[in-house]
């Protein structure tokens, strides 16, 4: 998969694309219909396929904020690749393409720059200066312009439509479970395996540390079943703490959000690789205990509630 990002945004090579727009944040089931569909067309035309996406967030771009992503740009150019996407092209949102109307958008990125013949989006997508272009618009001006237009139904979860903003927020009430079925797949983090205070190692519990990317959105701080992939694929049932280490933390410590993996059934040294952590569930809050002892029992009971998930 070409990555085009930055000021790079630019005409494609190819002479005709099948594209979908949006930010797809999460690439959960509704996004991967769509992209399904993307593809289909790619498969009976020949044409490549393209996502055009905001490497910046309009969201932010309108004053309301900074939002935190569901899955870091790695993950989800990874994604994307194994689908089978040709090109992921990611322009910054500036104030000029904020006052372009629906017909100069389309006009300037998908024709101009992508050479879209096909288009697919969903059947909420809105676009253009006060998001005045919907999906109505793009089939009245495919047929002026001669690219077809397939519009897409939102998928459902207990009745009501998947979307990034409800898994966001099943995520912040650590609602980790609904997260992962809409998603489709195990909502995860990825990040090398750093040096820690090896406390667990006293405690028979020895983890792996990890400081998940700020720029990514984390569950409540807790205790976690999960499931590990390492560097050789291999997959390893875990139980992951999320936070700052409330009973070992001291005064002067600085409130540095960690998460701690113990691996069940492993042992070796992993410092200084990669490890995915998939969530499962959440097992508990993160929570001071009076004693190490304490501590040592329920990280024992945490460790068998764990296994039972992975398992």
């Amino acid at each position: 998969m070409e990555i085009i990002e930055g000021k790079k945004t630019q005409v494609l090579p190819a002479a005709e694309t099948v594209v979908t727009v949006g930010k797809f944040d999460g690439l959960h089931l509704g996004h991967q219909k769509i992209f399904r569909t993307l593809l289909e067309e790619k498969k009976n035309t020949g044409r490549p396929a393209v996502v055009f996406t905001f490497s910046s967030s309009p969201y932010e771009k309108l004053g309301n904020g900074r939002q935190k992503r569901i899955i870091s740009e790695t993950q989800k150019r990874r994604r994307l690749e194994d689908m089978g996407i040709d090109y992921l092209v990611e322009c910054p949102f500036s104030d000029k393409i904020m006052k372009m109307s629906p017909q100069e958008f389309v006009d300037e990125f998908m024709l101009r720059r992508m050479h879209a013949k096909a288009v697919c989006v969903g059947n909420d997508f809105r676009f253009g200066y006060h998001r005045a272009g919907d999906p109505d618009f793009l089939r009245a001006y495919g047929e002026e312009k001669d690219f077809t237009v397939q519009v897409l139904d939102k998928e459902y979860y207990n009745d009501e439509a998947i979307s990034s903003t409800r898994i966001r927020e099943c995520l912040l009430k650590g609602r980790i479970e609904e997260a992962n079925t809409m998603l489709g797949y195990r909502y995860s983090f990825i990040g090398e395996v750093m040096h820690g205070r090896k406390v667990g190692r006293t405690m028979n519990m020895p983890t792996i540390n990890q400081f998940p990317e700020e720029d990514v959105i984390l569950p409540p701080f807790g205790v976690y079943a999960s499931q590990v992939t390492l560097p050789d694929n291999s997959k390893w049932a875990g139980v992951t703490n999320i936070g700052i280490r409330p009973t070992f933390r001291e005064d002067n410590d600085r409130k540095v959000i960690t998460a701690e993996t113990h691996l069940i059934g492993f042992e070796g040294d992993l410092y200084g690789q990669v490890a995915v952590v998939e969530l499962l569930k959440m097992i508990r809050p993160e929570i001071r205990f009076s004693s190490v002892d304490e501590l040592v029992v329920q990280m024992q009971k945490d460790k068998e509630t764990a296994g039972f998930y992975a398992s």
